[in-house]
């Protein structure tokens, strides 16, 4: 997050300063000074403002970071039971994703966290606010499971198939714990090609909840945050200021057209989270992500039109794709940023049935759009209809 700690010292140094009692002068002093014009008062430039954050958006945000934690106390090589057999299954029962989501409207959304290792041992645990602290309120297995909102009902949408069978069940929260209802079902047994029921009718006005990775790689095992602290806030785009427009435009040019060096984060988990490279290194096998076999090119001119966070000042967009080519191409966007003075890259991978508009990444073929929301180090993708 933004680092206003140095504002903050100023301000109150400039309160001490000026917020004290006027002393009163000697009666002979006063009538020693001359008359003149009062002083005009220097105009003090305005403080930039701390956010202001709620106080279950902070009991959130320390519950992921000693989520963080806990992960490296359990990927500790030095720690006395470390078994490189089973750190990943412990890792994988402790930490995975999650989406935050007002399942009983009330103002304060609930935290879903979910764990666990391959589509049949998922698990997620749904947190609340409760009474000033994070509270435990229930878990449900949640396989093969996408979850949608259910809007202006105490409801999130639990939507699951398995084996040509489809079902729909009310995750909602009465009296304080979770509780499970079903609400829809089908299959397709006798008609293989027949498509199942989307959500939209379903649950009218249902958007699928993108999960968002619990721990960000970059820096190491820090928490992910950043979904906690947008959470309500106004997406509406700042007036593009030309000045900062123009230094961004200068420091990712240097990045795409003079090998300067960015920062490679993932917006997705599937790689991306490179730190510090340069383009050359990026897009040779092994540089975006360990899995990249072959070398990878900028298949697409720089586009430069967007402000994709909102900040008032665009970012750059490319696709990459394999340089050799194949039958799977596995496109990735990457959006380069410039934030004070560094840039970054922003990979979103696997993208190859979807296409650009304005900020919206949306695919037919998957019924889904996404936009996405950076700061420095930390990126997740948020669903949008």
């Amino acid at each position: 997050m933004k680092k206003w700690m140095g504002a903050a010292l100023a301000l109150c140094l400039l309160l001490t300063a000026c917020g004290g009692e006027t002393a009163q002068m000697p009666e002979q002093e006063k009538n020693t000074v001359p008359a003149e014009e009062p002083a005009q008062t220097q105009e003090q430039p305005e403080m930039p403002k701390e956010p202001v954050y709620a106080d279950w958006q902070v009991a959130y945000a320390d519950f992921l970071e000693e989520l963080a934690e806990r992960v490296k106390v359990l990927r500790d090589t030095d720690r006395p039971d470390y078994d490189p057999n089973t750190v990943d299954l412990e890792v994988g029962e402790a930490s995975g994703t999650y989406v935050l989501y007002d399942i009983d409207k009330d103002g304060v959304p609930e935290l879903l966290l979910r764990y666990g290792l391959g589509e049949a041992g998922y698990h997620t645990t749904v947190y609340g606010y409760r009474d000033g602290a994070v509270a435990e309120l229930g878990d449900v297995a949640t396989g093969h499971t996408s979850l949608y909102t259910w809007p202006g009902e105490n409801a999130v949408a639990y939507n699951w198939g398995h084996m040509g069978g489809h079902f729909v069940d009310k995750l909602s929260i009465v009296d304080g714990t979770l509780e499970e209802t079903k609400f829809f079902e089908e299959d397709n047994f006798n008609d293989p090609e027949k498509p199942y029921t989307p959500m939209s009718d379903i649950a009218p006005g249902s958007v699928y909840l993108r999960e968002t990775r619990t721990l960000a790689e970059l820096p190491e095992l820090g928490a992910l945050t950043l979904p906690v602290y947008d959470y309500g806030r106004d997406r509406a785009l700042e007036e593009i200021d030309p000045e900062r427009d123009s230094a961004a435009q200068a420091a990712i040019e240097n990045v795409l057209e003079n090998g300067g060096e960015f920062y490679g984060v993932s917006a997705d988990g599937f790689g991306g989270d490179t730190g510090w490279t340069t383009l050359e290194a990026y897009l040779q096998p092994g540089g975006v992500t360990e899995y990249a076999e072959r070398p990878l090119k900028i298949s697409t001119p720089r586009a430069w039109e967007e402000d994709f966070n909102g900040d008032g000042q665009r970012e750059a967009v490319v696709t990459v794709q394999n340089a050799e080519g194949d039958s799977f191409s596995n496109t990735r966007y990457v959006i380069f940023g410039e934030q004070e003075g560094t840039v970054y890259a922003y990979c979103l991978n696997y993208m190859d049935n979807y296409r650009l508009e304005g900020t919206t990444f949306r695919s037919e073929l998957m019924a889904d759009a996404f936009r996405v929301s950076f700061d420095n180090e930390q990126c997740y993708e948020y669903g949008v209809k």
